[in-house]
């Protein structure tokens, strides 16, 4: 096998449909299944990775190529990442953030699909890259989405997806739970100047553009809320008002909708810094 290194020492670990060194000393062989490569961004998370590196490793789908993409960790996630042979391709380096690193790992990605399952995040079960592809319904659609678990720490609820026609409000579904082909993240890649709101914009972009979508009814990952996105909840708000400004025309209720979105934020904030984590925690619940 001729392995590919880059000048800082990652080594690609995977040639045509096979995968080599799955950790376990076996060599596996894979054939007439698509490649799904999982893309991985982490960054000084030495607690987190390695059960995402697990989950994924876990899978019982035939054929799935892992790639991290690490922004120069220095608290001992370079030495999780070394460890696990289960990776097909590492890279450490300094980025422009999130998205920039995502679009990194687009680039070294391998698969017609691709997952973006970063540090912390992890399937829901060992099944889930097998349920969805198990499914031919997803031949010659270019986005395949489902259903998202979201730790909420005291408690987990489903989520369930939404309807994709109803993405002027909001994101319909978990970018942890989209499986997206490759060629359209190379053509559309993720736009770094919305700094926590890329991903939306590039699903606004895909749906403006006739991109094809298909749901399946599966939980697919299994998240902890939290994020940037949830804790700037504001700035998020206002980078997706600009996305549809540039992306759309929208109307007069459009606008009124996006401007009651960013009054409800604004006073859901503030009740949360009134009402104790117990009531919060009971308005998610029933939500």
């Amino acid at each position: 096998m001729s392995n590919k290194k880059r000048n800082d020492g990652a080594v690609l670990r995977l040639e045509g449909g096979k995968r080599l060194g799955d950790g376990n000393g076996s060599v596996k062989v894979h054939t007439g299944l698509p490649l799904v490569s999982v893309v991985t961004v982490v960054f000084n998370d030495v607690g987190n990775l390695q059960r995402t590196i697990e989950s994924i490793a876990s899978q019982t789908y035939g054929n799935v190529e892992h790639v991290i993409i690490d922004g120069c960790s220095e608290d001992g996630t370079l030495d999780i990442i070394r460890n696990n042979l289960s990776i097909d391709y590492w890279l450490s380096e300094k980025d422009g953030g999130i998205y920039d690193a995502m679009n990194k790992g687009v680039e070294a990605a391998t698969g017609e699909w691709i997952n973006f399952m970063n540090s912390g995040d992890v399937f829901f079960n060992a099944s889930v890259l097998s349920d969805v592809f198990s499914d031919t319904g997803f031949c010659g659609k270019d986005l395949i989405y489902g259903d998202v678990e979201v730790d909420y720490g005291g408690f987990k609820k489903i989520k369930k997806a939404g309807v994709i026609e109803y993405l002027k409000q909001g994101m319909q579904f978990s970018h942890q739970s989209l499986f997206a082909a490759r060629s359209i993240l190379v053509s559309t890649p993720f736009d770094v100047s919305y700094r926590t709101a890329a991903d939306y914009d590039f699903v606004v972009r895909a749906w403006v553009e006739g991109r094809s979508f298909h749901y399946v009814s599966i939980v697919v990952s299994s998240i902890s809320s939290g994020g940037v996105s949830d804790v700037r909840r504001i700035s998020s708000h206002q980078q997706r008002v600009r996305i549809l400004s540039s992306s759309l025309t929208l109307s007069v209720s459009d606008k009124f909708w996006l401007w009651a979105q960013g009054v409800a934020i604004v006073v859901s904030d503030k009740v949360k810094l009134i009402f104790p984590i117990w009531l919060s925690d009971w308005i998610r619940k029933i939500k």
